[in-house]
């Protein structure tokens, strides 16, 4: 019943619903009709208001008026048309010069809209809601330009009063509760009905809903939830600057349709409340009651109880279901029993395991768990590792085609790394496994353990026997083979002499036992004999192991052969002590060798290095190959003529040093030393070749010369370089004298460093003139160092220690950077000039140097290469075709000029002169003295002068100290002159002054 009143109900409410839809459509219609009609009537008074003034601005009477008054026609327009507070004329400026209604003042309108519409586009135009400057109330105005022969000649504009609007508006049959409103092109209301006490002008949203659409019926609720019809029209087609809006209610008929729809629905709902009744009433007795019993039964069943149904008041089939249910609750207790008793056997099993185990789901779902590892833990992810969990997901994926699967992993426990064995086995029909984790680390180190104490045992390099604690043999790993050549079979039972070579005597055995013995180890180098006799010396190590009652059980011998390690130490030794070449003792075997004499007392002795004459001389022209042969021979010759006074040792390339142990003085000294000097003094021959040596030594005597090792070879070094300056093919002894040159030398060179990081080094520049008009176009830049103690100290005293240091790098770096200083400031003040600095020959040997960088240096400061003079000296030209020579050609590619200080005063080879790009030559001070006096000096000036010009070199003359050198030079033909008769060498700041001053 109660369904087939549903659709009853759905036609009655689909007719209420489309009588509510008629009503709105009614509605909207009535709203549309008397719209258009009010609309139409509102069109009609602005049509007539634009033919009105139209004609008006056709007549004569108005066009021929001067601008001068207001015409009679405007005062019949506005009595004819009342609806209007005036009418006025303007000039095409705007200017009001007719207004029918009397002005306080002069007006314009030329601000207004409406005015400057109708002015630009030549036609009728509607104004927007304004306070008027004529009638002094709200309006809105309307103007039409007049023309005269195509000119504008004035606008003529009516004034409508905006109250007059609205009383028209309440004049027409409109429905009770409507709204009509007129608005301007700014939404500002000018005329409404009913009136409001609210003031015109304000805007339309503050009454009417926002974004209503021209020409559309839109149905809103306002702020009471009542329903409205909205409508909005042009007053002018397509578009117009005013717009009417209109407002009808239409709640009343709805209300009705609303109660029909609510009364219908409330009948409807009490006849389904009514049916309802009567069906449950019936459904409880036949079918819930039972329904009920079915549900006790169910539930005493999952508890494990029998509850008896009673079909006494049950129909007909579900009396028989509950006859099938009882007969199914005793099957089942039976069988849950039986279940029951399996379980509990199975959890006794599963708890006396300790194993942990997981039943799981093909979806890897933990069913049932059971271990420390996994009972509080719910899934896989929490268990295992990311990739042990993907690993047991692919098994349960595979349990139809592989139901087993084993594997083991290693995880990371509290630091601690343990092995995890897996087993996943399939239970049959169910779709289910069993996973079984086992913690098999111990297990796994024990393995690990034994194949590691196998593997060392049988791989190791180092060879070893166990024995009994007797020393019988009972087991060798194979190194032993290999080094001793027994197989195992050969030794098992054998005691460990089968390996003795005889080089002991019995005691060393007997302290062999009883170090085992007493202590249970023992260590020590051993020789002993392999199975092919030979000796071979080995590094054996004797270790007991002890039964449970602290009885010797097993001895374990472990040796390594040392056999080549001592051949090899032995070799180092000799190697760290002889010289390989003459195989005399080194200079370690030497400095040992002093410190063992210096710690005897009262005990004196000398010491003579002696370093063989230009030794390179021949190293160059024979060959290294006799120059070894050489040495080989000197260090025979010398062995044979000291060796019964002296202990003869080389030091390096060709310097040997002889210790004269117990000379009694000075004089024993050198007597020896002349007696070494004679024995080099017989030619040797060197396959073929004979060559001729001689030697220079230095002596120093201990403990007067040297209280240390270091100490008196460094007297000897000293002395014997002082024999060499000597001339060479001799012998010096050491003295005070040389002591102090070397302190004095080692203070030099530190007062040198500490002066290069005080700034105490500066180039001082001494002008080079042209010798026709003494004009300085050349200055040559010379270091000087300001010492803050010793004041100026001569170049030549710390310039060769410079060099022997290196130090002379950093030299001339500073001469060059100072240089280019220089350079720029010329540059800059307009007079160039050419300087010339001097460059050393280790600056073009050293293995790294900054020469070749120098013409990037100068590029950087927009300076080029021939600015820049390099003066060398003539033993560079002379070192041929090596790395000097190269970086020489390089510099002279690059753009620099070269010019050869000195001349004269070394080789001067006109070879060299022609080969090399050289620009000047210097002639020394010392041919330049003496030209005034010496006819010899002046000839050998002429002479340099003529032969530099035949090749192509300029000439420059130091050392020019009066006017006649001066004019002797001139007239020799030299180019240049540098001297005190110009000017001394003169600081950086002078010089630049001294060369403006000049210049001016």
């Amino acid at each position: 019943m109660l369904v087939l009143s549903i659709p009853g109900f759905l036609v009655v409410l689909a007719l209420l619903v489309a009588q509510r839809s008629d009503i709105l459509h009614s509605k909207e219609r009535d709203a549309l009709f008397f719209a258009n009609q009010i609309a139409t009537l509102q069109r009609v008074n602005i049509t007539a208001a634009q033919q009105l003034l139209q004609n008006l601005a056709k007549n004569s009477a108005l066009l021929d008026t001067q601008q001068q008054g207001c015409p009679t026609l405007l005062s019949h327009a506005l009595l004819i048309n009342q609806e209007f507070a005036n009418f006025g004329l303007a000039t095409p400026s705007g200017e009001v010069f007719c207004s029918l209604h009397p002005l306080k003042a002069p007006i314009s309108i030329a601000d207004r809209a409406y005015f400057l519409q109708a002015i630009t586009t030549g036609a009728f135009s509607i104004g927007e809601y304004q306070q008027d400057r004529s009638v002094y109330t709200e309006t809105l105005n309307f103007a039409q330009p007049v023309y005269k022969n195509d000119q504008l000649e004035m606008v003529i504009f009516a004034v409508r009063r905006l109250t007059n609007w609205s009383e028209s508006l309440s004049h027409l049959p409109l429905p009770i509760g409507t709204r009509v409103m007129v608005a301007d092109n700014y939404a500002q209301i000018v005329a409404e009905y009913p009136y409001s006490k609210k003031p015109l002008g304000r805007s339309v949203s503050d009454d009417w809903p926002n974004d209503l659409q021209l020409h559309t019926v839109q149905t809103l609720k306002d702020e009471n939830g009542l329903n409205h019809v909205y409508f909005r029209l042009p007053l002018q087609s397509p578009q117009s600057e005013l717009n009417i809006y209109f407002d009808f209610p239409f709640d009343d008929a709805l209300h009705e349709v609303n109660s029909q729809f609510f009364m219908v629905t409330l009948l409807f709902l009490l006849t389904i409340l009514m049916l309802s009744w009567l069906a449950r009433t019936q459904l409880n007795r036949t079918l819930l009651v039972p329904l009920r019993n079915f549900s006790r039964a169910i539930g005493a069943l999952a508890n494990g109880k029998v509850e008896k149904l009673e079909a006494t008041d049950m129909p007909k089939e579900l009396a028989e279901l509950a006859a099938h249910f009882d007969q199914m609750a005793a099957v089942r207790l039976h069988a849950e029993t039986n279940a029951h008793n399996k379980h509990a056997e199975l959890s006794t099993l599963i708890q006396a395991l300790p194993d942990n185990y997981l039943r799981l789901n093909k979806s890897a779902q933990i069913l049932d768990k059971h271990g420390d590892r996994v009972n509080n833990k719910d899934t896989l992810q929490d268990i295992f590792p990311t990739h042990i969990n993907i690993r047991i997901k692919a098994a349960l994926a595979m349990l139809q085609a592989q139901p087993s699967t084993y594997f083991e992993y290693i995880h990371k426990d509290n630091n601690q790394h343990k092995v995890f064995e897996i087993r996943i086995k399939r239970i049959e029909h169910n779709g289910e496994a069993i996973l079984i984790m086992r913690d098999i680390s111990q297990k796994k180190q024990q393995e690990e353990a034994l194949n590691l104490a196998a593997m060392t045992y049988n791989n190791s390099s180092e060879c070893m026997v166990i024995t009994d604690a007797q020393g019988y043999i009972l087991d060798t790993n194979p190194a032993f083979t290999k080094v001793t050549g027994f197989e195992q079979h050969e030794v098992i039972g054998k005691t460990t002499s089968i390996l003795s070579s005889g080089k002991h005597d019995a005691s060393f055995y007997d302290q062999l036992w009883q170090s085992i013995i007493t202590t249970g180890k023992w260590q020590g180098e051993i020789i002993n004999k392999r199975k092919n006799g030979e000796l071979y010396t080995e590094w054996l190590t004797i270790d007991t192991v002890y039964d449970e009652h602290e009885e010797p059980y097993r001895r374990v011998g472990i040796f390594a052969d040392i056999t080549d390690k001592k051949q090899k130490d032995e070799q180092l030794w000799r190697q760290s002590h002889f010289d390989e070449l003459t195989d005399l003792p080194n200079r370690n075997s030497l400095k040992k060798q002093l410190n063992t004499l210096f710690g005897l007392s009262n005990h004196a002795f000398a010491v003579l290095l002696l370093d063989i004459d230009h030794f390179k001389d021949i190293n160059d022209t024979l060959g290294h190959y006799y120059g070894d042969l050489l040495l080989k021979q000197i260090a025979k010759r010398l062995k044979k003529q000291t060796e019964a006074r002296a202990r003869l040792t080389r030091i390096g390339g060709d310097e040997f040093v002889l210790i004269y142990d117990r000379c009694a003085d000075r004089h024993a000294a050198t007597h020896f030393a002349q007696q070494v000097l004679d024995a080099l003094k017989t030619p040797f021959t060197l396959e073929g070749e004979v060559c001729h040596i001689a030697a220079s030594i230095g002596i120093a005597l201990a403990p007067e010369d040297g209280e240390n090792t270091e100490q008196l070879l460094k007297a000897a070094d000293q002395a014997m370089y002082k024999a060499k300056q000597l001339g060479r093919n001799g012998f010096t002894l050491f003295n005070t004298e040389l002591r102090e040159q070397a302190e004095q030398r080692i203070l030099l060179l530190k007062d040198m460093r500490h002066a290069l990081t005080q700034n105490q080094f500066e180039m001082h520049f001494q002008p080079i003139v042209s010798m026709q008009t003494k004009k300085i176009t050349k200055a040559e830049a010379l270091i000087r160092w300001q010492h803050p103690d010793k004041g100026m100290i001569n170049p030549a005293e710390f310039i060769p220690l410079a060099e022997e240091t290196q130090l002379i790098h950093q030299l001339g770096e500073l001469a060059f950077d100072q240089a280019v200083h220089v350079l720029q400031q010329t540059r800059d003040l307009n007079r160039p000039i050419q300087l010339s600095i001097n460059v050393s020959p280790i600056q073009f040997s050293a293995k790294h140097t900054t020469l070749l960088a120098w013409q990037q240096q100068l590029a950087k400061h927009q300076l080029t290469p021939d600015m820049l003079v390099l003066e060398i000296t003539e033993g560079l030209m002379m070192q041929g075709e090596g790395r000097s020579q190269k970086r020489l050609t390089k510099l002279i590619q690059q753009g620099f000029s070269i010019a050869l200080d000195d001349f004269g005063t070394g080789y001067s080879s006109l070879a060299y002169l022609k080969q090399m790009d050289t620009e000047f030559i210097k002639i020394d001070k010392r041919f330049v003295d003496g030209i005034e006096h010496n006819q010899n000096d002046l000839v050998l000036c002429e002479t340099m002068i003529l032969m530099a010009h035949q090749l192509g070199l300029k000439v420059i003359a130091e050392g020019i100290e009066t006017a006649t050198q001066h004019e002797l030079l001139k007239q020799a033909g030299c180019d240049f002159g540098q001297g005190y008769f110009y000017s001394k060498p003169l600081p950086k700041t002078v010089f630049i002054n001294y060369l403006t001053a000049q210049g001016h």
